[in-house]
This record gives structure tokens, sequence and C-alpha cells, in this order.
């Protein structure tokens, strides 16, 4: 549904100011409101039709631009190539069996418009080429990423039930409705966001929520790309601060980093340390800030890293100066803060500070790419780099025993 808002906003800025003519005008206004309404209809069809139906829909604009001659082959064929790759990528099942439907009636329309148009032969066979080269090019990508979900689901599967004893239906049904309870106990519960103790009470009652919740939120392709960049920043000693179970600062322990987690005391903790346990890897876990400041009075950490924990705690300020004290000198801390409360996530809390300028007083010197930091890019993780000359002062700098 992005990729086609896009669409649309492309055919208003690139359609209304080529369209010279009346004729021309009526063919990207009809274009528009047939692509408009095809999206509006589109929440009202099932999951498992939607690869059909906006091939259809697709289809039926493309056909009418290319038979009324609105547009030439070579580009209806573009067309034809992107809309079929759209319809492949969201196909459930079978990608390859899906892709003869748009390689067939795509040829079939640039026959009918070879035969009516008498276009060039060189021309229709290039554009019959780039279909089915496009078609299934896509269908075998589908078809690996597929495969991949599959076996990432599998694994993840075989994890909860060995840890926890559930059934595979349960496990699958935790999945799915985890955070939606993790909102409703929220809401029961109204805490005051200044009570931190009651809070982190709420979170550690709440942990095995959070631990299905979070294994379903680890097996999405856009978290795992968001893992396998940040990835990249890691450097020597890593903590990752509420590390959940332990995707991010086990696999850094996999890579050979002195690995230390934190988080709250629970069920994702305990998760995690099984995790550990059972592929023999060297992490060391804390649930208190005071054994993390000691830890990092000790050896000091070379990169941070806190993802989808920010949000949750109540004193923003206070948490980016703490873990920004643990750093090492010229190391990274790595972190995003997504912004505000949500009807599927009322527990993040609502911070009206401006991080950048905040860090920046501090000495921190950011190191995200110019792009990042266009006005017009969303972006919700930060990098910033501690001074040559950092030295390690935490209100929890104390001696633990």
């Amino acid at each position: 549904m992005r990729v086609r808002s896009r669409l649309l906003g492309a055919a208003l800025v690139l359609g209304v100011p080529l369209a010279w003519q009346e004729h021309n005008m009526i063919s990207v206004v009809a274009t528009i409101a047939w692509l408009a309404c095809a999206a509006v209809l589109a929440k009202k069809i099932t999951a498992g039709f939607l690869a059909a139906y906006f091939w259809a829909t697709d289809f039926v604009v493309i056909a009418a631009l290319l038979l009324t001659g609105q547009c030439g082959l070579l580009l209806a064929s573009a067309l034809l190539a992107a809309a079929a790759h759209l319809s492949i990528v969201i196909c459930e099942k079978a990608p390859f069996q899906w892709t003869a439907i748009p390689v067939v009636s795509g040829w079939l329309l640039i026959a009918i418009s070879l035969i009516r148009q008498s276009a060039e032969v060189q021309l229709a066979v290039a554009g019959g080429c780039l279909l089915l080269i496009s078609a299934f090019s896509t269908a075998w990508l589908v078809h690996r990423a597929q495969k991949q979900n599959a076996e990432n689901t599998n694994a993840a599967m075989r994890e909860l039930i060995d840890f926890t004893g559930c059934s595979p239906d349960r496990v699958w049904h935790l999945w799915s409705v985890s955070d939606g309870e993790l909102a409703k106990n929220w809401q029961l519960a109204a805490l005051d966001e200044s009570d931190r103790e009651r809070m982190a009470q709420w979170y550690r009652d709440n942990s095995e929520l959070y631990m299905f919740a979070i294994s379903a939120y680890n097996l999405e392709y856009k978290r795992i790309r968001s893992n396998l960049r940040v990835l990249k920043f890691a450097r020597g000693a890593c903590m990752d601060y509420g590390a959940g179970n332990g995707e991010l600062i086990l696999e850094l322990a996999r890579r050979g980093h002195a690995a230390t987690y934190y988080d709250v005391e629970g069920r994702t903790m305990k998760f995690a340390q099984s995790r550990a346990q059972h592929e023999g890897l060297s992490v060391e876990f804390l649930h208190s800030k005071e054994r993390l400041a000691a830890a990092a009075q000790k050896s000091g950490f070379d990169t941070v890293f806190s993802f989808d924990v920010l949000e949750h705690l109540p004193d923003l300020p206070a948490e980016l100066d703490f873990l920004s004290s643990l750093l090492n000198p010229r190391g990274v801390f790595v972190f995003d803060v997504p912004a505000g409360s949500t009807k599927s996530h009322p527990m993040h809390l609502n911070h009206n500070l401006d991080v950048r300028t905040h860090l920046l007083a501090k000495g921190m010197e950011e190191k995200r790419r110019l792009v990042q930091r266009l006005p017009f890019k969303k972006e919700e993780k930060y990098v910033f780099q501690a001074p040559a000359n950092a030295v390690k002062t935490s209100p929890y700098s104390v001696k633990v025993s």
C-alpha cells in the first residue's frame, strides 16, 4: 500500500505537468482515480487474493493506456514488468505458479497491441523478454525469502518450545496476541510514569509476553534488515541495553566481541541466558545499573546499543547521560527513540527532547551520514561517538562486590 501511495504521488507530480493536451490530462486524471479507488477497495480484499487483485487492477489501466495509444509499447512493457513484480512480491504461496498469470496475460496484451498498432516486432519481443525476466527473477527471490523465513520461524519455534514447554499452537497463538495483550495490560495498570519502581515491576511481570512479542518481531524482514545494518557499528567490547531475547548481543558474541546483556530480570533474560548456554556463548548478564556501571569502570564499553527500550523509560535525558558515560574514549553509542505512544503501543512514552542537541551539548559527536539527517527522511536511529578525552563518570559508579 505504501508503494502504491508513492506511485499515486509520482503520477500527480510527473503526470499532470506533462499532460499538456486535454485528452492526455483526462488520461492522467482517470489513471490516478482508478489507482486510488483500487487502493481503497484493497482494504476489503482478503490477503490471499491481493496478488491477483492488484495485478488485475494494474493490468486494466495499463491495457487501457496502451490500446488507446496513450503510452507506447516499450513503456507499457515496463509498467507490466513493474506491476508483475509488485503482485509476485505479495504472493503468499507458490510464487512460480502465480508468475505464469502475469506473464501470459502480459504477453497477450503485447501481442494484441502488436497486431492493432502495427508496432515493431523487435520492440514487442524486447517488451515480452523484459516482462519474463522481471517476473521470474522476482519469483525466484520471493521463493528464497519464503524459504528463509520458514527456516527462521521453525528455529524460533523450536527455541521457544524447548524453553517454555509450550505446544506449537500455543506459540503461534502468543506470537499473534502478545502485542495486544501487552497494550491491554498497560492500560489496565494505569501507571504513573514518574513511578520508576512500579514501571520496572510491570515490565518484570509482563516479561513472558514480551518474550513472545519480541520473538515474533525479530522474524520480520525489516527487523532483520535493521539488526544487520547496526552490526556494522560494533567494535571491541559491546553492551546491549534493554537486550530482550538477546538477538543482537548473542550475534555479537558469535562474532567474537566481548558481550554484555542488560535488561530487567525476567523471562526474556532467562530465555537469552538459555540461548547463550545452548550455543556455548560467553555473555555477561546484568540487570542492575550499579553492576553495569561497575563493569564499565572496570573495562568500559567500545560500543553501546539500545533499541526499542528508551521510549519505555521516563527520564530520557538521564538515560542518555548514563549510557554515554559508560563509553570508552571514541566509543560509539547506537540507539533509537521511536516517537511516542500509539494505539498498539501505549507504553511508549512521549519524550519532548531534542536528542541531538542534548548529546551534542555533552560533547558527543554525531556519526550519522548526511542523508540520514535530511529533514524529509524519517530516521529514528542515532549514532554518536564519545570524545577522545571521555571520562566515565556516572551516578551509579559504585563498587559492587
